[in-house]
């Protein structure tokens, strides 16, 4: 129901014919980095005679559980559990459509997709917020609980895939796979690098003012940003040593980060 609110909301402040942004544009919405409301804020740019193409999250699950197993189940085919491939190269599928389609802005929980840059590099600009990634692992901890992603406490998450999955969300997203073995991390990590140096703008959330004057430049309209999509509850108490743990298994996140705000 909040997506839905957040999606109505950014559209239901869409100017009028005139006040478009300069370029078309690809929100790569890293998960638990202030998406929710960075998208609302950027919807609202759009004018309402051109396309805004959502690629939500929970009806990709669904869709693909429906076409894959004939079971309407918005769990079955999650990013974070071993079926994520297969929503992630659905989500490609329907984000080339879009830009086969010149939609003013494609939002989604997408990974970066060397087809989108062959053939529409040149008209597309891609844009993302980052956080730091053991906070944002975290987040991610959290939510998956409430949603029942995961059981148990950290000592049990940390043993886990999804917990891997979630530390590595940056790796996953930029290098454009849902599991990648230990023997594959180091080229892995320098493919997300590079891929990082080709967006036309990086946002850190501890830093918005600085992402929204640059957006301005960039696309040339401004943007508004609400505090939406945060956690209900308090944050954990995490142990020293399963902190340490949690940070050893963002290493690569780490690393892409700390590369991705020595470019600004």
């Amino acid at each position: 129901m909040t997506r839905r609110l957040a999606i109505a909301s950014g559209r239901g402040r869409r100017s009028f014919p005139g006040a478009a942004p300069k370029h078309r544009s690809v929100y790569l919405h890293l998960p638990k980095c202030g998406g929710t409301s960075l998208s609302e804020a950027m919807y609202a740019t759009v004018p309402v005679n051109q396309r805004i193409g959502v690629i939500d999250a929970v009806s990709t699950r669904r869709a693909l559980a429906i076409e894959a197993f004939d079971k309407d189940d918005a769990f079955l085919c999650h990013e974070d559990l071993d079926t994520g491939q297969m929503v992630f190269d659905l989500r490609e599928t329907m984000m080339l459509q879009h830009m086969a389609w010149d939609t003013m802005l494609i939002h989604g929980h997408v990974f970066w997709s060397d087809k989108a840059e062959r053939h529409f590099g040149d008209t597309y600009k891609y844009v993302t917020m980052m956080r730091d990634p053991v906070a944002r692992t975290v987040s991610n901890f959290r939510m998956a609980q409430r949603t029942g992603v995961v059981a148990g406490g950290m000592d049990e998450y940390l043993a886990s895939d999804v917990a891997k999955r979630h530390a590595r969300v940056f790796l996953r997203y930029l290098a454009s796979r849902n599991d990648i073995p230990d023997a594959d991390l180091p080229a892995a990590i320098e493919l997300a690098k590079s891929r990082v140096e080709k967006f036309a703008l990086i946002g850190f959330l501890d830093d918005i003012e600085s992402f929204f004057s640059r957006y301005r430049e960039i696309f040339g309209v401004s943007l508004r940003m609400s505090q939406l999509n945060s956690a209900p509850d308090r944050k954990p108490d995490i142990p020293q040593a399963e902190m340490e743990a949690l940070r050893a298994l963002c290493a690569p996140d780490l690393e892409i980060f700390e590369h991705a705000r020595s470019l600004r």
